[in-house]
């Protein structure tokens, strides 16, 4: 699955996990955290978090 950003810029599954946890990261399970809930989303949930999280 590829992923684009409101500023037309791409990012691969795993480019766009590691995105999410440097913004996030808290503690050093981050990485593990943001996986679990990465593959607990179907591919609709998934759009529909990084939609929401790249609005302007």
């Amino acid at each position: 699955m590829i992923f684009k950003s409101n500023k037309e810029k791409y990012f691969s599954e795993g480019e766009a996990i590691n995105l999410m946890v440097s913004l996030s990261a808290t503690d050093a399970n981050s990485e593990k955290k943001w996986r679990g809930f990465y593959n607990s989303l179907s591919k609709t949930e998934l759009e529909a978090e990084w939609d929401e999280y790249w609005k302007d």
